[in-house]
């Protein structure tokens, strides 16, 4: 086990440093953040394979930070607190955390923990992978690790162009005006732009799935209506 990555999400910086040095040693790769937005923002744009999480944090607590972490991952989630009371760790385990390690600790019962939570997570995910797949022609579309493969090769996709991604093979040959693009996917959220940031993500994901012989599905643009994927020239 080797080469997964791991978000650290904690304020105190000699925790983080040690942390960093110690996983780095056992070959892991390494994110952090040190508030809700900053650990957000990494998990929508990384796969992160587990989360270390303290619970003590300065403006909002861990155990909120989990609760939105929850909206958009099921990576498990260690908490890491000062606090040894029995409710904490009830309280930490029920709003999504996987696993609850009182500081201070031991290096190798962290790693431990470390190594057992990915192991299941992993375990779980091929136990049930083949109930989360889509596949269309030449793409192919792992729903619980959000990996994309266009015939065979994996592409590297951000979250908003892969979820538009999905609501295109997902309806094939229907046309999505930009205006019913964004009700669906940005949803309550606030475009920092305009709707024509839609385009640029269009735009992203074509290049993204475009293979050399230009094989089919391909999203086309419907001029004054949006876009559709066609599986075939029409």
């Amino acid at each position: 086990m080797a080469g997964e990555n791991i978000l650290i999400i904690d304020d105190d910086e000699d925790i983080i440093t040690f942390l960093k040095i110690y996983l780095e040693n056992e070959q892991f790769n390494i994110f952090t953040a040190s508030n809700n937005q900053d650990a957000l923002s990494i998990v929508n744009n990384h796969h992160i394979d587990l989360i270390l999480l303290d619970v003590l944090l300065p403006n909002i607590d861990g155990f909120e930070i989990c609760l939105n972490l929850r909206k958009i991952t099921t990576s498990p989630i260690i908490f890491l607190s000062c606090k040894n009371e029995e409710l904490d760790k009830v309280v930490g385990l029920s709003v999504g955390g996987d696993d609850y390690i009182t500081k201070p600790f031991l290096p190798g019962e962290l790693m431990a923990r470390i190594k057992s939570n990915i192991r299941r997570s992993r375990d779980y995910s091929i136990k049930n992978e083949a109930h989360y797949m889509i596949s269309l022609q030449n793409i192919t579309i792992n729903l619980l690790t959000k990996k994309v493969s266009i015939n065979g090769q994996l592409v590297n996709l951000l979250p908003k162009e892969f979820s538009i991604l999905i609501l295109f093979v997902k309806n094939p040959e229907r046309i999505f005006s930009k205006e019913e693009i964004f009700e669906l996917i940005w949803k309550d959220q606030i475009l920092e732009t305009d709707i024509n940031t839609i385009m640029v993500h269009i735009s992203n994901l074509r290049k993204k799935i475009k293979t050399p012989n230009h094989d089919f599905p391909q999203i086309i643009t419907i001029k004054g209506m949006g876009y559709k994927l066609i599986l075939e020239e029409t």
